[in-house]
Parts: C-alpha cells; sequence; structure tokens
C-alpha cells in the first residue's frame, strides 16, 4: 500500500545504519515488526494469564522429557545473521 507521511530523516537514516538495511521500505518494515513486537510484549506484561489460562494453553499429553530423549544428536541453532 502506498502512503505519503512525514518522516525523521535524521532517525530513518540512523536505523538503516545502524541495522544495515540497504532501502528505505525494509527499515520501515522491520521498524513496524518490532513496534508490533513491542506493543505484544507489553500488553502481555500489562494482563499477564491466569493460571487457567496458562495450564490450557499447554497440551497436558506434552512431554519434554520424552520429546528431548528422541534425538540423541544435539540440535545445533546457527547464529542470527547480521543484516547487511
Amino acid at each position: 500500500m502506498k502512503t505519503t507521511v512525514e518522516i525523521d530523516e535524521v532517525k530513518l537514516d540512523a536505523v538503516m545504519t545502524t541495522a544495515g538495511f540497504k532501502t528505505r521500505k525494509e527499515t520501515i518494515d522491520w521498524a513496524l515488526n518490532e513496534a508490533l513486537r513491542i506493543a505484544t510484549i507489553n500488553k502481555i506484561v500489562e494482563s499477564p494469564w491466569t493460571m487457567e489460562e496458562a495450564k490450557a494453553a499447554v497440551d497436558p499429553s506434552y512431554d519434554v522429557i520424552a520429546l528431548r530423549n528422541l534425538s540423541p544428536v544435539p540440535v545445533k541453532h546457527s547464529k542470527p545473521s547480521r543484516r547487511k
């Protein structure tokens, strides 16, 4: 969607440089995703789940120990890539 909006050029350039983005669109999309992530975390912190809601969120048959025992080889996680 095309939208015309006034953006602080200094801040936009600082984010692009610091985070290593190449385009303004990529930078703004990332910033919106980060804003959404932070707002979601804040909302969860402000009204945490009740014990009943937490219990209902996990399948009672879920057994993390059994799942760990299925794979004798440790899973290697890659480092997050830095945007360039």
